[in-house]
């Protein structure tokens, strides 16, 4: 009985009786959990409340709802803005398609003219190599043309002379060229005024003499430098006269009689000065026809 008694005194070893160094680092660790917790709570609760903690009225709530509702609005704001911007960049990027196209349809023009130009140029091309194959043919054939001219312009061999030679026919002798119709001036022909006479030059001498007769009914025509006719009058006893002349050259044209001879050329010239203080005469000459 002794024996089991004394067993009973001692206490039996319990299981998790010793105290662990993991145990305690987990019971560390929900404790600085908790704590890091509260603090960012606190935190939170501070900035909500323009940093103070109480919450004994509600209008900084209501400041706060509404600086929210502000910022929401402007959210809608620049959203809508954004919406615009996007429809506008849109829109420019559709113009910019249209550019492009347009551009692209003119580079397409521009290029057939190019071809149709490049076109022109082979054709131009192969008409200047035809052209200068026709002047080089065309060369040939001048060099060819005067070495024949060269050759027929050589002197040919001299001909025999014949024993006996014809006689040759006189030649006809050469047409004398005749003298152009006296003109002078006179005080006896009034200023502005031509005087034609036309008389028979009995002794030659081309002069008019004394005694030497008129020739009358012949017409003479006066033509100034524009070649319009002034007058035209047929001579009488005195001759004709073409008075109030404008100042300027004149042509005086003789019809030759039927039945004379003009001893001078039939036209002479007569220049009529603005300033002029005599008239002028032309002395036409006229001698018999031959056989008479």
């Amino acid at each position: 009985m002794t024996k089991s008694v004394e067993r009973m005194e001692e206490p039996p070893e319990l299981e998790y009786s010793a105290v662990r160094n993991d145990s305690l680092a987990m019971f560390g660790a929900a404790i600085g959990g908790a704590l890091l917790g509260m603090l960012l709570t606190l935190l939170v609760l501070a900035i909500l409340n323009g940093g103070t903690l109480s919450f004994t009225g509600g209008e900084r709530l209501a400041v706060f709802e509404a600086s929210l509702a502000r910022v929401d609005e402007n959210v809608g704001a620049v959203s809508y803005n954004v919406d615009v911007v996007a429809q506008q960049a849109r829109e420019i990027q559709s113009q910019l398609g249209q550019v492009e196209a347009a551009l692209s349809q003119r580079l397409d023009e521009q290029d057939a003219q190019i071809g149709e130009l490049g076109e022109a140029i082979a054709i131009l091309d192969r008409t200047r190599n035809q052209f200068d194959v026709f002047v080089a043919a065309l060369s040939d054939a001048l060099s060819t043309m005067k070495s024949l001219e060269a050759e027929a312009a050589a002197p040919a061999e001299a001909a025999p002379a014949p024993a006996e030679s014809a006689p040759a026919e006189a030649a006809p002798a050469e047409a004398v060229a005749l003298p152009t119709p006296e003109v002078a001036t006179s005080a006896d022909v009034p200023a502005h005024a031509v005087a034609v006479v036309l008389f028979q030059d009995a002794n030659g001498n081309g002069t008019l003499d004394e005694g030497e007769a008129p020739v009358t009914g012949v017409q003479v025509t006066l033509v100034d430098a524009a070649g319009e006719t002034v007058a035209q009058e047929a001579t009488g006893e005195e001759g004709v006269l073409f008075s109030e002349l404008a100042a300027g050259t004149y042509q005086v044209t003789v019809e030759a009689p039927a039945d004379l001879t003009l001893a001078v050329q039939p036209a002479a010239e007569v220049t009529v000065e603005a300033d002029a203080t005599e008239g002028h005469v032309v002395y036409v000459p006229v001698e018999a026809a031959a056989g008479e």
